[in-house]
């Protein structure tokens, strides 16, 4: 991607703290420390409708920034073998599970068999 050029938006408060979205019912800080926990607007607009928020619920507290985020370079990670390992890991995990399974169905039915096996000893007996 030969300069091309990708604009991100971050809200940051006065004291120089990010905003983070914590989603329905979340907990923990509204506002953090670095911009890796910063929740991050792909347009202008919703950030902009965050500065109003605050400044209007909370108007004893300086209006929050905008922070505009250029990103001039991007790289792709093929994660391609990862999943596929994943993948056999999972599938793995499912056989292992299902082999597990069937033995506990054998010794189960071998258990059934055994004890309907005395039943059946234990009548004929009662009847000679």
């Amino acid at each position: 991607m030969d300069e091309e050029k990708a604009v991100f938006y971050a809200v940051r408060n006065s004291d120089g703290q990010f905003f983070r979205a914590k989603g329905y019912g979340g907990g923990g800080s509204t506002w953090v420390d670095t911009i890796e926990q910063a929740k991050v607007y792909p347009r202008i607009g919703p950030a902009r409708g965050r500065v109003t928020f605050f400044a209007t619920n909370y108007p004893g507290y300086p209006t929050p920034k905008i922070v505009k985020l250029v990103v001039t370079r991007v790289e792709e990670i093929d994660e391609s073998e990862r999943v596929r390992k994943s993948q056999e890991r999972k599938e793995k995990r499912k056989m292992e599970a299902e082999l597990r399974h069937r033995e506990y169905e054998l010794r189960l039915a071998e258990r059934e068999v055994r004890d309907a096996q005395a039943k059946l000893d234990r009548l004929k007996n009662v009847q000679n």
